[in-house]
């Protein structure tokens, strides 16, 4: 005859039970949470816990306040982006600040393993310059994209005169309410650019919120502005291959742009 007695059931190890996926699983006695299985010394049957009770956690307490002002890891160390302009397109911004980092790069064409796209120049032993290819100057600049409400990193050619747009940002950076002004940017020729203040008015609080966080993570540990161009290597340049060929041309040796 089965024993059908609570002790029985209480020291029956495997127990069957549906996973998450539909498939039966078996739990064993030593997996299972469970509430005083013990048999009270009075031999009293009636006294025992007559099942295996599986005992939830407690959840943990939050503060839902804190939660929802605590900022996200995105907001808190927000990944940055290169905001550039393409001929007839136009931009609104807000400017915040007139520190940018000023930056050496060189443009590499797509290959099969290569995407593409700015890298720094490398300096005294940068194979782009082995290779005689061009160097081109940037200014990068943060400004608060007024369409998404995030803070970018403008991309501008290091250069001045009438339509250059350090030139025609300079103006607007130069008033003491700039970062109250709405500003269009629309890039009109190759290299030219329409800079208007469109108007004044206070800040979207999305977006001063962005440019809060962006400043006080500048300001306690600091935000490289230069990684929106890439770094890599000499190694990993002198693989190009548009500058391996040049290379070659020149009559270096694989381990002479290293």
């Amino acid at each position: 005859m089965t024993d059908t007695t609570p002790l029985a059931a209480a020291q029956q190890l495997d127990t069957m039970a549906i996973d998450a996926f539909g498939a039966p699983r078996t739990f064993h006695h030593s997996e299972v949470n469970t509430v005083n299985t013990a048999v009270p010394e009075t031999g009293d049957s009636s006294a025992l816990n007559t099942t295996d009770i599986i005992a939830p956690e407690r959840p943990k307490m939050v503060s839902l306040t804190d939660f929802a002002n605590e900022p996200t890891q995105d907001a808190s160390r927000p990944a940055l982006t290169v905001l550039s302009l393409r001929q007839k397109e136009t931009i609104y911004v807000r400017l915040f600040t007139d520190q940018c980092a000023d930056v050496t790069v060189h443009w590499l064409e797509e290959t099969n393993t290569w995407a593409g796209g700015y890298v720094h120049c490398l300096g005294q032993n940068c194979p782009a310059c082995a290779a005689r290819l061009n160097v081109s100057r940037f200014f990068l600049l943060p400004v608060a994209d007024l369409e998404d409400g995030r803070v970018k990193i403008l991309r501008m050619p290091a250069e001045r005169g009438p339509g250059k747009l350090v030139t025609e940002l300079a103006k607007v950076l130069q008033l003491p309410n700039r970062a109250e002004i709405v500003v269009r940017i629309t890039r009109v020729a190759d290299r030219n650019y329409v800079v208007d203040a469109v108007r004044e008015g206070s800040l979207d609080p999305d977006i001063g919120v962005a440019i809060k966080q962006f400043d006080e993570q500048a300001k306690a540990d600091g935000i490289d502005i230069a990684s929106v161009m890439t770094r890599i290597p000499a190694s990993e340049m002198s693989e190009h291959e548009r500058i391996a060929k040049r290379l070659a041309l020149e009559g270096y040796q694989p381990s002479a742009a290293k």
